[in-house]
């Protein structure tokens, strides 16, 4: 009896160590643009969600940036937050299509 309890026992441990293990691989972190920048071929033509600050905004297409790291975001097609503005921090979604290049489609900022 105590053979079969230890069993159940390890049995429902191993499955909750393999559903957290699994929440954790579907979880889509958001990229950060010096990690983009790294291995900018590993994100060629794949949709992404990078963080950064917004530098360069003026109505249009914008720089995202992370220090010295810098990714230009094509915003054509989408609508801009009302809340937009140089020097705050967004998440962009869209697919990264060159180099240094990303094609927006939606931009998030926090909220208040």
């Amino acid at each position: 009896m105590k053979k079969s309890k230890a069993i159940v026992a390890l049995i429902l441990i191993a499955s909750f160590i393999a559903i957290v293990f699994l929440l954790i691989l579907s979880t889509r972190p958001y990229l950060t643009v010096a990690q983009v920048l790294e291995n900018p071929s590993n994100y060629n033509n794949q949709e992404i969600e990078v963080i950064g600050i917004v530098e360069g905004y003026s109505g249009g297409n914008f720089n995202l940036t992370e220090g010295s790291y810098n990714i230009v975001i094509e915003t054509s097609g989408i609508t801009i937050p009302n809340d937009f503005s140089n020097g705050i921090q967004v998440v962009v979604r869209g697919v990264f299509v060159q180099s240094s290049i990303l094609n927006a489609n939606q931009i998030l900022t926090q909220c208040s």
